[in-house]
């Protein structure tokens, strides 16, 4: 007998299989009118978008059990008070953007919320971690070059650079003068052509990042329902939506999951238009 009431991909995964969904007889077939859950997943297979999806939950580096108070220079979260772990890549259909300007303690960002809707057995809990995976957006900072280094860490990871100027108006180039390292962080290169920063020299950059977002708002998370099957019903709990915005507190990550040390820096985002 077929199941709806679940998602292959989370089936045996580490922190995401899910309780099965309960087949029971059928006790009224007259004229059944369903919510389909078929039509759920086919929406968000054609329509919905690539995105990597994080159980994230309080980080324990706290000085007692009911206080947020951090121990100094916390390491697990960077002072985010959330960790996030076991990535799971599916899609997810986004619908109702809206943008709003707010100013925070670190400076002016936007207030871009989205609602997200998740195939079935994607359960989400306030402040998860939402990345998406084939689109990015632009950003810009200031980066005190690292004396210590052939490599500054930057902000967010980079997946493409613009243009990189110094406090001289001298260009860099990808390619020539540096390149994008696996962290997405700036490399620069040490052949006898290359031009790099003098240590300590404060320079610009402009680049595209990944696209990340926390959820913030429950907005169809308990939608459980009947679905007949083959003359039985299939008690299942249908696609949660969620209101997800942007995520500016970001711990940056090496491809072995060690944190990486980001310098000095001053941040702007850039607030998209409708």
């Amino acid at each position: 007998m077929p199941r709806h009431g679940h998602n292959k991909k989370t089936k045996n995964r580490t922190a995401w299989s899910v309780k099965e969904s309960v087949i029971r007889p059928e006790t009224d077939p007259m004229e059944r009118v369903d919510l389909d859950p078929y039509k759920f997943s086919r929406l968000i297979e054609q329509k919905g978008v690539a995105v990597k999806i994080f159980r994230t939950s309080y980080c324990p580096n706290v000085k007692s059990v009911d206080s947020a108070e951090h121990e100094i220079d916390c390491q697990l979260c960077n002072g985010s008070g959330f960790i996030d772990l076991e990535p799971l890549c599916t899609k997810a259909f986004l619908q109702s953007q809206d943008l709003e300007k707010m100013h925070h303690v670190e400076g002016l960002v936007d207030g871009n919320h989205v609602a997200m809707t998740f195939p079935i057995g994607i359960e989400l809990q306030y402040f998860t971690k939402i990345e998406l995976e084939d689109f990015t957006e632009i950003y810009f900072q200031r980066v005190l070059r690292n004396p210590d280094s052939l490599t500054d860490v930057l902000k967010y990871k980079a997946c493409r650079v613009n243009f990189v100027m110094d406090s001289s108006g001298v260009r860099y180039y990808q390619d020539s003068d540096y390149k994008i390292d696996v962290n997405g962080n700036i490399a620069w290169l040490e052949t006898a052509s290359a031009t790099v920063p003098a240590d300590n020299k404060i320079y610009t950059i402009h680049y595209e990042a990944p696209v990340q977002y926390r959820a913030v708002r429950a907005m169809h998370v308990n939608r459980f329902s009947q679905y007949k099957t083959d003359g039985s019903v299939e008690h299942l709990k249908f696609p949660e939506q969620w209101l997800v915005c942007k995520e500016f507190l970001v711990k940056r990550l090496d491809v072995n999951g060690v944190e990486t040390k980001q310098g000095p820096f001053d941040n702007h985002t850039i607030v998209e238009e409708d």
